[in-house]
């Protein structure tokens, strides 16, 4: 797992030097970083999302960027995409924070560009430091959590709440069995199974929660959950599930 970083800095000179700082970091802090874009324009950083659709990125962006949109209307177009970017403006507009507010981008720093080196890159390391346990806190709280939508409605189980998932009868539905009891709602397996780790896939149409297996019975292929109800899994998930059932159970 790494954590992408985009730069935007029309500046070649700015963007060459604050590219070289956060390499510099990554070399001599963490290997959870990678810097995955460096543009000069913001087309460039659009064009990115749409493509890689990273999440969880941090993006350092200058605000007067000589293009056809700003730094605060890029992060704008970020937010959307990637709902937790973690945004950070480098800049010699620091005056400009309080509009950041008004579009609500919710920037986690402004940095000054005119500063002493020593302290332009303190600042660097410190928000990059920063940005990692803010990323960090969200996964914990995503890892522990499931949600989904029926209607209007958005709920929202624990982890251990979630027995397993398979598709419906019912075309792009899914049922899902809990410890409360039964839901069905509109969504695929596969954006479920990246989305939430704590999830196995026993077949192509199950998705299962390994702490509420009950049993697993591998002569006929069969899984036992603790609310009773059984489920067939593929032969080529026999070897991965004894490894499961061991780091589990």
């Amino acid at each position: 797992m790494s954590y992408p970083i985009i730069l935007c800095e029309d500046n070649p000179v700015q963007l060459k030097q604050l590219n070289t700082l956060i390499e510099n970091y990554i070399l001599f802090h963490s290997d959870l970083f990678k810097v995955e874009l460096s543009a000069s324009n913001p087309s460039q950083v659009i064009d990115y999302l749409n493509k890689e659709t990273p999440q969880n990125g941090i993006y350092f962006l200058d605000i007067d960027l000589k293009a056809d949109i700003d730094g605060i209307q890029l992060a704008e177009v970020i937010r959307t995409l990637d709902v937790q970017a973690q945004i950070i403006f480098v800049t010699t507009h620091d005056e400009l924070a309080p509009l950041t507010l008004k579009r609500k981008v919710a920037a986690i720093d402004f940095i000054e560009k005119d500063q002493p080196l020593d302290d332009f890159r303190k600042e660097i390391y410190d928000t990059l430091t920063y940005a990692q346990q803010l990323i960090d806190e969200t996964r914990t709280v995503q890892k522990k959590s499931f949600s989904f939508e029926v209607g209007t409605q958005v709920y929202n189980l624990d982890k251990s709440e979630i027995i397993f998932i398979e598709a419906s009868d019912i075309p792009h539905r899914l049922n899902l069995y809990s410890t409360n009891g039964k839901f069905e709602f509109y969504g695929k397996l596969t954006e479920l199974e990246n989305k939430y780790p704590f999830l196995f896939k026993i077949s192509r149409s199950c998705l299962i929660n390994p702490e509420n297996i009950h049993h697993v019975d591998f002569s006929i292929r069969e899984v036992g959950f603790s609310d009773g109800s059984t489920r067939k899994f593929s032969i080529g998930k026999s070897k991965k599930l004894r490894n499961l059932i061991k780091d589990t159970l």
